[in-house]
């Protein structure tokens, strides 16, 4: 289910994050997750911010770290 509008997809379908020390890292496997549909993703950094903020405090640029990442 993606944290943010609350659907319901097939897991092969969503992106795995997960905060490390403060950072919201790509398929973390050491720690709690959450899942993001591809729409949310590319929703602006204040449409995230209420919902990613149980998750980290820092300002977060969810495209950027897939852009980044190894997903």
């Amino acid at each position: 289910m993606c944290v943010v509008c609350k659907g319901r997809f097939f897991q092969n379908e969503l992106f795995k994050f997960a905060c490390v020390n403060g950072e919201i890292q790509i398929n973390s496997k050491n720690t709690r997750s959450f899942y993001l549909c591809k729409t949310c993703i590319q929703k602006d950094k204040k449409d995230l911010k209420k919902p990613l903020s149980r998750f980290s405090k820092n300002s977060v640029n969810l495209k950027e770290i897939l852009a980044d990442g190894k997903h």
